[in-house]
């Protein structure tokens, strides 16, 4: 499935939550341990994702550093 994450797509397997796309993006995009561990996941309306929370396919998706 694809999923849009700062308004790029990227695809991850079907079934993923949140936690397993934040992993995929940090992955992608290199960046370090320390930084992984302060992404949050948004939704299109700027709420916060669970890392449980399950994805959908064509899904907007927002992860800042705090």
């Amino acid at each position: 499935m694809t999923v849009i994450v700062n308004n790029y797509p990227i695809r991850i397997f079907q079934g993923a939550k949140v936690g397993d796309l934040v992993l995929r993006y940090a992955v992608r995009n290199k960046l370090g341990i320390k930084t992984i561990n302060n992404l949050i996941a948004m939704d299109r309306w700027g709420h916060t994702l669970d890392n449980e929370a399950p994805l959908t396919d064509k899904q907007i998706v927002k992860i800042i550093n705090s």
